[in-house]
């Protein structure tokens, strides 16, 4: 095999609203939300070589080889892939791990894809494979497959592929601060008995894309935990956002704008509150 790197990019995804339904029996919580994919990426480089192996390298020393997330999708697919077949990757992480942002989600749907060009089995069962394996491996997995804007309920992994306007910025507050997932819904404090919320968004949709009509039902119970996240939102509005919300279960803010002249200008005020990220819409 003869060896070639190739560099990949893994976009990141904000939530343009977030809806907790309920709660499954098996812990999972339903959702309701709309995925949008942002030119914000993570950087991969990949080695191919017949060692039968896969072994990773990363910028951040957080991230072990053992358990991250990159190598347990290759292990996952490995059956799937003529026996020697080996892969190096190289990790740049740009997006912060417990961002809300879906950073690892989308680093493993990129591999999953890449390797996926690779598989033993024809065309006609591949892309079945890859939605099987990708909500094994994470519940936004599925969504990076195809990215772009989606629609997503169950767990996150049911999706349907919509379209809105995309003549808009966006502008990514980092805050020095994660903030767990398991904290996030165990502070929604949700029962079994508590009963499964109607899906609204699409309704809203048909009314036409208007930005007031979207909130993040995380924001109840996190701001009082993390009052800067309150206060990051009203900055970003203060500054001229036309809105702002919490992707995901953060940490990130976001803030929309409607040209690059504002979006630029606020990122020059709100400096104080961490990393500061100009972004677009895929």
């Amino acid at each position: 095999m003869v060896r070639k790197i190739e560099n990949l990019k893994s976009n990141s995804k904000i939530n343009i609203g977030l809806r907790i339904l309920g709660k499954r029996r098996d812990g999972y919580h339903l959702i309701e939300t709309i995925f949008q994919e942002i030119d914000f990426y993570d950087e991969i480089s990949l080695e191919k070589n017949n060692s039968g192996q896969f072994t990773i390298e990363c910028n951040d020393e957080s991230i072990k080889s053992n358990n991250n997330i990159i190598i347990k999708t290759a292990n996952l697919v490995k059956p799937l892939l003529p026996t020697n077949f080996g892969v190096h990757f190289r990790l740049k992480k740009n997006i912060p791990i417990g961002a809300g942002l879906g950073g690892g989600s989308a680093n493993a749907a990129t591999v999953l894809k890449y390797l996926s060009n690779y598989f033993k089995e024809d065309n006609s069962v591949k892309n079945n494979l890859l939605l099987n394996y990708a909500t094994k491996i994470g519940a936004d997995v599925p969504f990076f497959l195809n990215g772009h804007t989606a629609y997503a309920t169950g767990i996150g992994e049911e999706l349907e592929q919509i379209f809105i306007k995309k003549d808009w910025f966006i502008l990514l507050i980092l805050p020095k601060f994660n903030i767990s997932t398991a904290f996030a819904y165990n502070s929604l404090n949700i029962s079994l008995t508590d009963g499964i919320k109607n899906t609204i968004l699409l309704s809203y949709l048909r009314n036409g894309f208007k930005w007031q009509f979207f909130e993040n039902d995380f924001e109840k119970n996190i701001i009082p935990a993390y009052p800067q996240i309150g206060l990051m939102k009203k900055a970003l509005v203060d500054n001229g956002a036309v809105f702002s919300s919490l992707s995901g279960s953060g940490s990130t803010v976001y803030g929309i704008f409607e040209n690059l002249l504002s979006a630029e200008s606020a990122k020059e005020n709100l400096r104080e509150f961490g990393r500061i990220v100009v972004s677009r819409p895929v």
